[in-house]
């Protein structure tokens, strides 16, 4: 079986930055994005409107991208062992994994302006952490993409309004990779621990061709910033479904708590 760190990192890459680029927004809320066909992969995500605002449509990433400030997506440094955490955002978010996931610095990327960062987690060992590493419980590609700064978002309580938009045909468009509602079966839809969770299957093939259909997506506010997490089966996997969904909510608590204990060190 061929790990999705085997393909090859531009491309892995691509699909990973339209994973996390276009998040739509509602009234009160901002929704996950689809993984579609890759542009450009400097637009950063919107900020959502502030609350009592229509609705509004999914925002044009060529329209984000040349309103976006001039500096390019940056690669992080390849020195010594994958990281199991990094800041990112110039430090608003510290992003980190379950026990046995590490950060792949080849795949991530994070916006010297500090207006958007997309991070690539995977298995310790495939990344070259050594053989005494961890494993993880439940093998997947994590991933996870910080919006430009913007207003907070009562996720939970825009729980309902995000689960209908998302089961509708606009909303299964939005998230379809190929832009096509009836590539897309919302399964579930819940929110717990101020996060929102989205199961969810898309026939369309990814950029990258490495994944299962079958994965889990999340929302929730992290360092004053919007965050978008996902869980990746590659093929072959057995991942369960409560698996995937107890692999992504450790996946938020880790993150929560990584910039959490980031917050409460002194400069410096």
């Amino acid at each position: 079986m061929q790990h999705p760190r085997q393909t090859s990192a531009k491309t892995a890459m691509r699909c990973v930055m339209a994973a996390g680029r276009g998040l739509l927004v509602l009234a009160l809320m901002a929704a996950l994005a689809a993984c579609r066909a890759p542009t450009d992969p400097a637009s950063p995500p919107d900020a959502p409107p502030p609350a009592g605002t229509a609705a509004a449509t999914p925002t044009d990433p060529a329209t984000t991208a040349a309103a976006a400030p001039a500096q390019p997506l940056f690669q992080t440094g390849l020195d010594g062992p994958p990281p199991r955490r990094m800041a990112v955002a110039q430090g608003a978010v510290v992003i980190a994994g379950p026990r046995g996931y590490c950060i792949d610095r080849v795949a991530s990327r994070d916006r010297r302006d500090g207006r958007a960062a997309l991070t690539v987690l995977s298995d310790c060992r495939v990344l070259g952490a050594g053989p005494f590493s961890p494993r993880p419980a439940h093998p997947a590609v994590l991933t996870a993409a910080v919006a430009a700064p913007g207003r907070g978002l009562p996720v939970e309580a825009a729980a309902a309004d995000l689960a209908a938009y998302f089961r509708s045909a606009a909303g299964r468009a939005a998230l379809s990779r190929a832009g096509k509602a009836d590539t897309v079966s919302v399964l579930e839809a819940l929110a717990a621990d101020g996060a929102f969770y989205l199961h969810l299957t898309d026939a369309a093939p990814f950029a990258w061709g490495a994944v299962q259909p079958d994965y889990w997506r999340g929302l929730l506010m992290a360092g004053g910033r919007t965050v978008t997490v996902s869980v990746l089966s590659p093929p072959g996997s057995t991942l369960t479904r409560d698996q995937g969904l107890d692999l992504l909510r450790d996946f938020v608590a880790a993150l929560r708590a990584a910039t959490a204990e980031a917050g409460l060190k002194p400069p410096g």
